[in-house]
């Protein structure tokens, strides 16, 4: 079984000197690849290497990778054996066909149908998704803007449908959401890791402050240049965090009220990544998808620059009420 320390050494002999985080876990290397703008500049070691996993991403040309063996193949073929045997635990046939079983197809569920182009359709279920979406406070632009739809049978009968795309146009999540409100299963979404996707990175602009919100539907209600974290947590293993640090693209977290310690963590994280972050108070509003557009704006407009004494604060006044972290 080997150690941290024989991966350490392992990587260091690889690609020279290298700086491990004080997490002990990260372990920061010059970049190999000749088209980054790193490369040559050995004071810049932008290619992290996580040392349990073997996950790695440069910050500068988007190397990236979930196991050494496909960088060491295209840079270092003569380390490929000794990593397959030592750390991967399997004798190396260099004639084998390497498969990428990371990578996940998606497409959208059969039969969908979009709400902008059957607006009169006569189907009742479809009527009522119309209905629901209208009652929601969106507009017919919001049902083409975010590609709203739905499919008249099936498991996603009933349910609006809100697609995510690449910045290339192709699909990579969705979520479906039932208008029923006592259903068991109120969402239903693509089986595609959260952390490999930017929803709705057509709709970015890196250069313009970001808003980021928990939940896909959240978004119809904020600015556009916003996307959602599918969730409450942005770790720095996520893809929508290394594009926040690559563009050094200004935040506005705007998650809900029982969130806030962890949208203090997040913008911890960001700052300390040199990032600009604003805190969005959403005051009587449990969450961004309760409030109307103009609600929204008034909230961003008076949102304040997150500063590290924020967090300690939150620390004391969640002590002062009894709760612990």
């Amino acid at each position: 079984m080997h150690s941290i320390k024989d991966k350490v050494k392992f990587i260091q002999k690889i690609f020279g000197t290298c700086i491990l985080g004080n997490d002990g876990i990260n372990v920061s290397v010059c970049c190999p690849n000749m088209a980054c703008g790193s490369y040559g500049n050995f004071s810049k070691k932008k290619l992290v290497i996580k040392i349990d996993t073997d996950q790695h991403h440069c910050w500068v040309c988007e190397l990236k990778g979930h196991n050494l063996k496909g960088l060491l193949k295209s840079y270092f073929p003569q380390y490929v054996k000794e990593y397959s045997e030592t750390f991967l635990g399997h004798k190396y046939n260099a004639t084998e066909n390497e498969i990428d079983v990371s990578a996940v197809e998606i497409s959208i569920p059969r039969n969908y149908i979009l709400l902008a182009t059957n607006l009169n359709n006569k189907d009742p279920d479809i009527r009522d998704v119309i209905r629901y979406v209208f009652s929601r406070g969106l507009t017919k632009r919001d049902l083409w803007y975010f590609k709203f739809g739905t499919c008249a049978e099936g498991r996603y009968r009933r349910r609006v449908i809100m697609p995510s795309f690449t910045a290339d146009g192709d699909l990579n999540y969705y979520v479906a959401r039932s208008i029923e409100p006592d259903v068991k299963m109120k969402y239903i979404n693509a089986k595609v890791p959260k952390k490999d996707v930017i929803f709705n990175e057509i709709n970015i602009d890196w250069t313009q402050e970001l808003t980021l919100v928990e939940g896909p539907f959240d978004l119809t209600k904020c600015d556009d240049n916003a996307t959602c974290l599918l969730g409450s947590t942005l770790g720095e293993n996520y893809e929508l965090f290394h594009k926040i640090v690559k563009h050094q693209t200004p935040v506005l977290l705007a998650l809900d009220p029982d969130a806030i310690k962890k949208a203090h963590n997040i913008a911890q994280k960001l700052v300390g990544y040199g990032v600009h972050v604003r805190m969005l108070n959403l005051g009587k509003f449990n969450d961004v998808g309760e409030m109307s557009k103009m609600d929204f704006i008034v909230a961003k407009n008076k949102a304040k620059e997150w500063h590290a004494d924020d967090r300690l604060h939150e620390l004391i006044n969640s002590m002062k009420s009894g709760s612990i972290i």
